[in-house]
């Protein structure tokens, strides 16, 4: 295969690509052989019609696109290797036939974004605040008041409703006497206190008992999201059919058996203090690693092409889309209840999309400067890592990964990115 490759203005790049005649005509064989089921030659059962009948019949042009789709992404794969450093390939390339003339090469010129030049600012000597790292005040306490809350019992109690109970409730809104869409509910558990209806609605049902029947008065917010209703008075008739009450055990070993493997207290809190401890300072360490990318973002100079950032943008809708999907709901359904285009969803992935993009960008300049590498010894780490988090022996990991050297490369890509920032932070004052 011939490869001549220039570089263009705006950071972008073309390869002339020349397959040989031979290589071709495998892409042509192929392409007609799948060709030749679908029509019909007279004379022949359909399949089994000789290329050169259906070439009579159809031209060479019935099955030429379809080889050409089959030979250019292999081709231009090898070609970008071939091209060497600098021509990277990032982005989907755009591409043009020159050449497919019966018998000889097909020539044909790829075109694409190059991967974006950082100038890189100061790195070395950065200064950082270190965060403090230790675990907060009264932080256990918090966490055992979270699960007392978590293992509360609710019962239903008959005297009036206050804060932090729970009213079960029909209810009907009115705007000017008429019922609105969506302003009614049957059975409806409504935490009061937890904000979740319009506000002023909980306020209205404290003191309220089981079958009271309550005329709650609310104004909608000015940026309701039903713009109908946005600003305008209502009422609600609000039948309380039962009101609850959480009740909380007692803070002491009974409730430590109840709610963990402990039998005691003491016990718990202790645990506790050292999962919290450990998450303190991974917020900590988490809280430097931001601090060093952010510095190292703000001295770096880069300018993402927007080929680049349309293709972050696209995975992460379709990762979105997945996501929701699982919830039951689809990405049109999204669309209809939030209101949202697809444009102006992706508008929503464009800020984060850039970041993103930068961040990588930054610290691979890093690892390249400082010419960071990893050791086959970090990589059976990382393996060791790995198949403890999935429960699967280690030589199952490294022998699934040794099938495929794109997933061996990402994964010391990974590391070396670990690596940069690391390094950042080793160098950083304080």
């Amino acid at each position: 295969m011939k490869v001549t490759p220039e570089k263009l203005e705006n950071n972008r790049a073309r390869l002339t690509i020349e397959v040989p005649a031979d290589q071709f005509e495998k892409s042509l064989d192929k392409a007609f052989k799948e060709v030749v089921k679908k029509i019909n030659v007279p004379g022949f059962r359909k399949g089994k019609a000789p290329r050169h009948m259906v070439e009579r019949l159809y031209g060479r042009e019935a099955f030429l696109e379809d080889a050409i789709k089959e030979t250019i992404p292999e081709a231009f794969a090898e070609a970008v290797s071939k091209a060497g450093e600098g021509y990277e390939c990032l982005v989907y390339p755009s591409y043009d036939v020159v050449s497919s003339e019966k018998g000889g090469p097909l020539v044909f010129t790829a075109e694409y974004d190059l991967k974006p030049e950082v100038k890189l600012g100061e790195y070395k000597g950065l200064e950082l605040a270190k965060p403090n790292g230790e675990l907060e005040e009264g932080a256990i306490e918090k966490q055992l008041k979270a699960m007392q809350e978590r293992f509360a019992r609710i019962d239903e109690v008959e005297g009036a409703a206050k804060m932090g109970d729970t009213c079960t409730i029909d209810f009907t809104g009115k705007v000017d006497d008429v019922p609105f869409e969506g302003g009614s509910g049957t059975d409806y558990n409504l935490e009061l206190g937890s904000n979740s209806f319009i506000p002023g609605f909980e306020e209205q049902l404290v003191g309220a008992k089981a079958y009271d029947q309550v005329a709650v008065q609310v104004t909608f917010p000015e940026d309701y999201r039903a713009q109908e209703l946005a600003g305008k008075a209502a009422v609600f008739d609000v039948l309380v059919k039962a009101v609850k009450r959480k009740f909380f055990a007692p803070m002491d070993d009974e409730f430590a058996k109840d709610v963990s493997e402990f039998e005691t207290l003491d016990e718990l809190k202790a645990d506790l203090a050292e999962k919290l401890t450990k998450q303190a300072k991974d917020k900590a360490q988490a809280n430097l690693e931001d601090q060093a990318i952010s510095k190292l973002i703000e001295s770096s100079q880069l300018e993402i092409p927007q080929s680049m950032l349309d293709i972050r943008m696209d995975q992460m809708i379709e990762n979105f889309a997945k996501q929701i999907a699982q919830q039951g709901i689809s990405f049109q359904q999204y669309m209809d209840i939030t209101g949202m285009t697809p444009e102006t969803v992706r508008d929503q992935f464009k800020e984060r999309a850039q970041k993103e993009l930068t961040t990588e960008l930054v610290l691979d300049a890093v690892v390249k400067a400082e010419g960071i590498q990893i050791s086959d010894e970090e990589l059976n780490e990382e393996y060791a890592r790995l198949a403890v988090q999935v429960n699967q022996p280690v030589e199952t990991i490294k022998d699934t990964y040794a099938k495929n050297e794109d997933w061996v490369a990402s994964i010391k890509y990974s590391l070396s990115v670990q690596k940069a920032v690391k390094w950042m932070i080793d160098n950083a004052k304080f």
